[in-house]
């Protein structure tokens, strides 16, 4: 049988609850809620995704170059919020499994410019069912004005974020 632990908060947990009052732990309750959603929509997209040999970030890195086709791999660098030589990475890798091509720019040949290939059609339709799957699942109970709101407010935050 498990222990069940004492009621009575410590010192240490008291110490900690005394430097913030209920208006504070609304708003961290709010970020954390974010957080944890965010590793659960993880978790659940590299099950589904990953038994088709497709990693978390190939799949955010090829929705970003299908969101910006065109873009040059400093523009994707600073879209993914990664350093230029991690998204190079990243390119790479998707170059190697013919999902991507990078080009030449017409009117620089140092700039290269990022493609989707046509061999990533099936795993866009893959994405898309997993997707399904995600969206029936865990939006489940919310009403389409429910989710605009959220989005709406997420949208906020990422903003704010970014400023």
């Amino acid at each position: 049988m498990a222990r069940q632990p004492d009621q009575t908060p410590s010192p240490v947990v008291e110490a900690i609850r005394s430097m913030t009052d209920s208006t504070y732990r609304q708003h961290s309750d709010v970020l954390y809620a974010i957080h944890e959603v965010s590793r659960l929509v993880s978790t659940l997209s590299d099950r589904g995704l990953g038994a088709h040999g497709i990693t978390h970030t190939q799949w955010w890195g090829l929705m970003h170059i299908y969101e910006h086709e065109g873009a040059t791999q400093t523009e994707l660098a600073e879209i993914f919020h990664m350093g230029r030589a991690a998204a190079g990475k990243l390119l790479e890798r998707l170059e190697a499994k013919n999902w991507v091509e990078r080009r030449s720019d017409a009117g620089d040949s140092r700039v290269r410019r990022v493609y989707l290939r046509h061999e990533v059609v099936p795993v866009f339709r893959h994405m898309t069912d997993q997707g399904w799957r995600l969206f029936r699942s865990l939006l489940d109970g919310l009403s389409d004005g429910d989710e605009q709101v959220m989005l709406a407010g997420l949208r906020r935050i990422k903003a704010n974020a970014e400023r």
